[in-house]
């Protein structure tokens, strides 16, 4: 809104002219003052584009912005233009204040990006906590990480016990095998095995950073990436799944400050919540493969054609 109102600012004066019941006409001292604040205020704007569009960002994406905006804080709270200074000094007590305590979940999403593992971590940590307390948070998240990945391990040999039991016992029933099953019984034998002290969370975080083209930096996907390396993660990739799938904001801030209401016509309202979800799930992941977006005003649209044809 004040990106736009700089916009219009030879517009004031002329309107000041034919209403002279206008007494609020900026002064040069208020313009410049709001072309500065409009630059301070662009890391928030695209911070805010990352967080709340409605393609649902994932929680690899959160720490780097919130980085960013913290680092633009430090930088402006010792600027010499006084009414700038006080002003992110007073946002800077508003993060201290929220985020004092480290968010795990933000900081694990980021270590399961393959374009950041813990370097973004180590990098950011300092700079966001503060130099004293800042290798706490990232041996909280390590310990973190490591419950995690003996979690799923857990979980995929129990799956692994059932799935023997009835494959022994399905056996017995197939006496011949194609040719090349031998093969395959081979191939699983002489895989490349783990050294039995390093865990897919070690090899994962040892190995180099993953380097997209600048074509793809902005257009990488995480989740694709993972599902790409199951073979290679088989547990890793199913923590990675589960964590990289929760949506940095439940409801996308879009949706959220709609001004028009969620109406519901009497077949939508007569489905099961089962059937409901299946459907907005299904509607959101189309959108994303196809590269659409839903209308803004989709709901004032369905409102108006609600009241025309008389469905209540």
């Amino acid at each position: 809104m004040l990106e736009s109102a700089l916009e219009f600012k030879p517009v004031f004066p002329m309107y000041k002219k034919i209403n002279s019941n206008y007494k609020w006409l900026p002064s040069e001292e208020d313009w410049i003052r709001a072309t500065e604040v409009s630059k301070f205020l662009e890391v928030f704007n695209e911070a805010t584009e990352v967080f709340s569009g409605r393609q649902y960002p994932t929680s690899n994406l959160f720490l780097k912005e919130i980085w960013r905006v913290k680092k633009k804080l430090n930088d402006m709270s010792f600027d010499t233009r006084d009414f700038v200074m006080r002003m992110t000094r007073r946002m800077n007590e508003k993060f201290e204040k929220y985020w004092r305590d480290c968010n795990l979940l933000m900081a694990i999403g980021a270590v399961l990006d393959p374009r950041y593992k813990m370097r973004l971590i180590i990098f950011c940590f300092p700079k966001i906590y503060g130099v004293d307390v800042f290798q706490r948070h990232i041996d909280d998240v390590r310990e973190a990480l490591d419950m995690l990945d003996k979690e799923y391990v857990s979980l995929e040999g129990q799956i692994n016990v059932s799935a023997s039991n009835i494959t022994s016992t399905s056996s017995k029933l197939k006496r011949k095998r194609r040719a090349d099953d031998d093969f395959d019984m081979w191939a699983e034998q002489h895989r490349d095995v783990i050294p039995a002290n390093k865990t897919e969370l070690d090899i994962y975080l040892e190995e180099g950073i993953y380097k997209p083209s600048d074509e793809a930096y902005d257009k990488f996907d995480a989740l694709n990436w993972w599902k790409a390396n199951i073979l290679k993660f088989r547990y890793l990739s199913k923590m990675a799944r589960d964590i990289l799938s929760i949506p940095i904001t439940t409801v996308a801030s879009e949706a959220a400050f709609s001004a028009g209401g969620r109406v519901l016509d009497r077949y939508c309202s007569s489905l099961k919540p089962e059937t409901v979800q299946a459907l907005i799930c299904t509607g959101d992941w189309l959108r994303h493969e196809l590269g659409l977006e839903q209308s803004s005003n989709v709901d004032e649209e369905f409102m108006q054609w609600n009241t025309e044809t008389g469905l209540n």
